[in-house]
């Protein structure tokens, strides 16, 4: 199947966070918008607080990257709130104010898209430098409270930080990936919101992973090593094997499933690993077939080797989206392994700047139309 590649100048300087059917949120900065249609002018929703001389300094894109003055989740809740990750808070929009949820152990940040959503609740683990290897914790958000649960405490030395957490339809359970050093790298899964875990995978940089995607036969996922070799595998649910789909040139952090056909993003970072100096979306289809590249950007000639290109991430969708996802150009520079052994510096992941292409991603054989994507059945998506 082909697919093809638009940019979108209405979403310039935007990032959609949660994509549905007439029900979009999208971000700038510190401010939460709704669109029915992702036609400008859009809703504001909320303004969230935050210091004024970084409001100030956040006009200016170079110290809003370095800043990482930006929102990383927004999540509709059943009773109207919505679950925001901004800077390294975590809180909610009730009644158009942004609220700071209680029980967060420490300031931390989560990744994009790297919360777990189920009938329960949404879950989600700390992301931060810990050099010192400390504690790390999975947390759990009921829908109208107002503070967080710990529900699960990596011991210190155990982890550096937790990727992400990821809810699996097909098992009712969810995975918990983890990194960095090789030991450190773990692929695991629990049934019992972590009152017992178990291990798919670990111990070296083939384990260490950002995002998971799931079919009922399989789970697949992109490397996130900075010292070998980066590959797309599948992991065969009854086989307990894993396969690889081919060799990407960079580290992966996002990936979406679109029906039968899956999609992850590569980087162009200052890794060893890294084996061309170009930022891609590729794509396979679960069913079977080669991986493929679908769209590429190349580094910026006059950046230095502390500059990176990425596409980074997907909004969130619900499980019958098929034919449009978004994923927005960002830029960071990240320490690797060898640079971190040499430096002071503990930050390793410090955005620069973001390029302004927010793109669509539309199956070329479907009816595209100014403002929808027409299904084969006639369903209009958006």
């Amino acid at each position: 199947m082909k697919w093809k590649i638009e940019k979108v100048p209405e979403l310039k300087g935007y990032t959609v966070e949660w994509a549905e059917p007439e029900n979009f949120y999208l971000s700038k900065n510190n401010v939460i918008f709704h669109s029915k249609n992702l036609k400008p002018p859009f809703e504001k929703i909320a303004v969230i607080d935050a210091p004024s001389w970084k409001q100030a300094a956040s006009t200016f894109r170079l110290a809003q990257r370095l800043l990482r003055f930006q929102v990383t989740n927004v999540i509709p809740l059943s009773n109207g709130d919505l679950f925001v990750t901004f800077d390294k808070t975590v809180g909610i929009i009730r009644n158009g104010k942004y609220q700071i949820l209680e029980g967060l152990s420490r300031l931390c940040r989560v990744l994009r898209s790297a919360c777990a959503i189920n009938e329960n609740g949404i879950f989600f683990g700390e992301y931060l430098a810990n050099d010192e290897r400390g504690e790390m914790r999975v947390y759990k958000y009921k829908t109208g409270e107002n503070s967080l649960e710990v529900i699960y405490t990596f011991p210190p030395n155990s982890i550096k930080h937790i990727h992400g957490i990821y809810f699996d339809k097909f098992t009712n359970s969810l995975f918990c990936l983890t990194g960095d050093d090789e030991k450190e790298c773990q692929i695991l899964q629990t049934f019992d919101e972590f009152k017992t875990v178990k291990t798919v995978g670990q111990g070296d940089e083939t384990w260490r992973a950002v995002s998971l995607l799931f079919t009922e036969n399989a789970l697949f996922y992109g490397m996130d090593a900075e010292l070998r070799a980066n590959h797309i595998y599948k992991f065969d649910r009854e086989t307990r094997e894993r396969e690889s789909l081919g060799e990407v040139g960079g580290t992966v952090f996002y990936s979406k499933t679109l029906g039968e056909e899956l999609f992850f993003t590569t980087t162009a970072e200052n890794a060893p690993s890294q084996t061309e100096n170009v930022a891609a979306i590729w794509n396979v289809n679960c069913g079977g077939g080669g991986l493929r590249r679908n769209h590429q950007i190349q580094k910026r000639p006059l950046a230095s080797d502390a500059f990176s290109i990425r596409h980074d991430s997907f909004p969130l969708f619900q499980q019958n989206r098929k034919r449009t996802i978004f994923s927005s150009g960002r830029c960071h520079r990240r320490q690797s392994k060898l640079q971190n052994q040499q430096s002071l510096k503990k930050n390793a992941l410090k955005p620069l700047h973001i390029l302004l292409k927010t793109i669509k991603i539309l199956n070329a054989k479907s009816s595209v139309f100014k403002r929808s994507v027409r299904l084969e059945r006639g369903e209009k998506l958006w």
